[in-house]
């Protein structure tokens, strides 16, 4: 397994370029209905923002579940999908921070055991 799939599995993020990259879960409690959806919240070091991934996430049973999601969208991202930023529901993140998001993502790609492109 890549090094960053691993780390954010272990710790929940990772620090990729100016960002950082946390997946979670969101889940109402008490839980009406025992459903629980991955949450990937992405924090800019450079504008000092909080932006989340609006993406239509499955509704999972457990942090595993929302990783294994998580890994999915962003993988999707470093194949070349725009990402999709939003600062509320809204309101998309500005086109400069979607674009250095991408390319930050872009150094994940083939990285195995490199630690010089991820902070970590």
């Amino acid at each position: 397994m890549e090094e960053w799939k691993e780390r954010l599995k272990e710790e929940g993020y990772i620090e990729v370029g100016d960002f950082i990259i946390e997946v979670s879960v969101d889940s109402e409690c008490p839980c009406k209905d025992d459903e629980v959806y991955p949450v990937i919240m992405i924090y800019d070091r450079k504008t000092e923002s909080w932006y989340y991934v609006d993406e239509p996430f499955d509704p999972v049973n457990n942090f595993t579940e929302a990783w294994e999601e998580g890994i999915k969208v962003l993988e999707g991202y470093i194949n070349g999908k725009e990402p999709r930023l939003k600062r509320t529901p809204k309101k998309f993140a500005p086109d400069d921070v979607i674009k250095r998001f991408a390319e930050a993502l872009k150094t994940l790609e083939n990285k195995t055991d490199s630690q010089s492109e991820l902070n970590v």
